[in-house]
């Protein structure tokens, strides 16, 4: 996919790197400088793109998106963290937003429109196939833009530069106009509206496996949820994060949670934490996962976990080894009959306890997993 990238001029700072397009929210009164906090976080997205590039053979955008939300969940300061990415990919544009950033969409006769603010985390979805027209993403100033501004004459190919945004035309005829279609919050828009469907989405991940459980969450349809976000209850902070129930601070902005009520609020589920492997690599847990040597084997990936495909050196990890299940608010790890076991150490304990096959069990932030010879770490903010 080929794109002219043109720079919309404004004060917040936007890059272009091998065809993928950030812009990143400078939002504060000082004039942007080398030393702003938006250098230093496109600085860190830029290093995050190269990373992602590392690890896929093909650029999907998932490979990004795993290692944004780790870095995101691990800062006190993640709601000042406000930038927007598209990334043209083999499966078609893979875009990412988060906090007020907003990313408008446009083919011949649908234009679709996307709120990083209306996420319960970020935005992450792959946009398949990709706008024919347009695509934009923007730093939202006032009211966020539901449309895109005229074509001119200018192209950024590769750096950085202050602009409030970032389009990127990928028509031969770009000023061709199409029928203007305002997309929801979460950026659908209807049949009945455009004449034509909107882009064709990526299934969402499978969340609960329902012949073994029945959590009662259930995949968002709401206007304002991201499209692959599960429906959880909890109760929210001052601030609107959505917690656990059985937390005592937000962990989000770290505050006391003081429910006045004590009412239960359905919302979307934030990520629940990620899982460590003794590389270094790190799995972030927005979906179950099934881990093997072959774990495409599965049946559950059919139905949209994701495959975690580990070499094992040791010869003791089976194709189809584990599965990593989200079951409302808990992280549950199952065996999926392996031959040599799936073994778990609680935190503060010295000795490994081999799982029942077949027989969930729920894991404790700082709990390892010893699959054949390789070791994971559980980690999450949500521990209680």
């Amino acid at each position: 996919m080929t794109a002219r990238v043109e720079v919309v001029p404004g004060r917040h700072l936007v890059a272009s790197v091998d065809g993928v397009v950030v812009v990143v929210a400078h939002r504060d009164s000082t004039t942007l400088t080398a030393e702003s906090e938006a250098v230093a976080v496109l600085d860190k997205v830029l290093e995050m793109v190269a990373e992602a590039a590392s690890r896929e053979t093909r650029r999907t955008g998932r490979a990004f998106a795993r290692l944004a939300s780790t870095w995101l969940m691990g800062r006190e300061d993640e709601e000042r963290v406000e930038f927007g990415m598209l990334t043209p990919g083999t499966r078609g544009l893979a875009v990412f937003l988060h906090g007020r950033v907003t990313a408008v969409l446009e083919g011949e006769g649908y234009r679709e429109v996307l709120h990083g603010r209306d996420a319960g985390f970020s935005v992450d979805r792959v946009v398949s196939p990709a706008p024919g027209r347009a695509a934009a993403v923007f730093v939202d100033d006032g009211e966020p833009r539901d449309s895109l501004p005229r074509a001119g004459v200018w192209s950024l190919r590769d750096g950085r530069v202050p602009g409030s945004g970032a389009v990127m035309w990928m028509g031969d005829k770009p000023d061709t106009p199409a029928r203007e279609v305002r997309a929801g919050p979460g950026g659908r828009s209807s049949r009945a509206e455009t004449g034509r469907p909107p882009p064709r989405r990526n299934p969402p991940p499978m969340g609960q496996d329902r012949a073994n459980f029945d959590s009662g969450s259930r995949r968002t349809s709401a206007p304002d949820a991201s499209p692959t976000g599960i429906i959880v209850h909890g109760f929210k902070c001052a601030r609107g994060h959505l917690n656990d129930p059985r937390v005592s601070f937000c962990v989000a902005c770290g505050i006391r949670m003081e429910q006045l009520t004590c009412v239960l609020t359905a919302g979307v589920r934030p990520p629940l934490g990620v899982l460590l492997l003794d590389d270094g690599s790190s799995y972030v847990l927005d979906s179950d996962l099934v881990i093997g040597r072959e774990p495409e084997r599965s049946r559950q990936v059919g139905r949209d976990a994701q495959a975690i495909r580990i070499p094992d050196a040791s010869g003791g990890m089976s194709r189809v080894h584990a599965e990593i299940r989200l079951l409302e608010w808990d992280v549950l790890v199952l065996d999926r009959g392996s031959a040599n076991g799936t073994h778990i150490r609680p935190p503060g304990r010295p000795d490994w306890v081999r799982a029942a096959p077949g027989h969930p069990t729920v894991l404790e932030p700082g709990s390892q997993l010893l699959l054949g010879g390789r070791v994971f770490t559980f980690d999450s903010p949500h521990g209680r």
